[in-house]
């Protein structure tokens, strides 16, 4: 079926409560409705999910490298590496626990041989940052062309996540 042809009540929506894998719709849910239920129920703090195979990000998940900090904005993704979590086929249980385990104290993580999920608490924040996650991915697959990134130590990176908390765009304080 044609993404751009779809209308807001062909999309499935799974039923958080009652049998695991309930859904209303007319149309089959997402091959992956696993990760997204998944990581919804377990991370309060989780309202939306992006998952892509975006090109960079793919790639390393493909050669199952999690991405060091090789940039102060890995603190995004809620640490100092970016995880690969362990292959499963696609649409498994097991493929969600184990981006469950990628995910955990994270807020995006690789699938090797897949692609990656960013999430945040709101569509816009996970769009976000999946376009981060892609954009430190290509810097970090092309300094592996010159010889390999120069990693910040982890107390550089945990001084970036407290500067995060006031990061962006805010109201002046007056």
């Amino acid at each position: 079926w044609p993404y751009d042809a779809l209308r807001p009540e062909d999309v499935a929506a799974v039923r958080r409560d009652g049998e695991y894998g309930a859904y209303d719709g007319s149309m089959w849910p997402s091959s992956e409705w696993r990760f997204h239920f998944d990581i919804t129920k377990s991370r309060p703090d989780v309202g939306a999910i992006v998952h892509t195979h975006s090109t960079y990000a793919t790639v390393l998940a493909i050669a199952r490298k999690p991405i060091p900090a090789c940039h102060y904005m890995i603190a995004a993704g809620g640490g100092n590496t970016i995880r690969c979590a362990a292959y499963a086929t696609y649409g498994t249980k097991e493929l969600s626990a184990n981006a469950l385990k990628a995910l955990e104290d994270r807020n995006c993580c690789l699938l090797a041989n897949h692609g990656m999920i960013a999430t945040g608490p709101n569509l816009e924040k996970a769009k976000w940052l999946a376009v981060e996650l892609e954009t430190i991915a290509k810097q970090y697959y092309l300094s592996l062309s010159i010889g390999g990134p120069v990693i910040l130590p982890d107390d550089e990176i945990a001084r970036v996540k407290e500067a995060f908390k006031s990061y962006g765009p805010r109201d002046r304080v007056k």
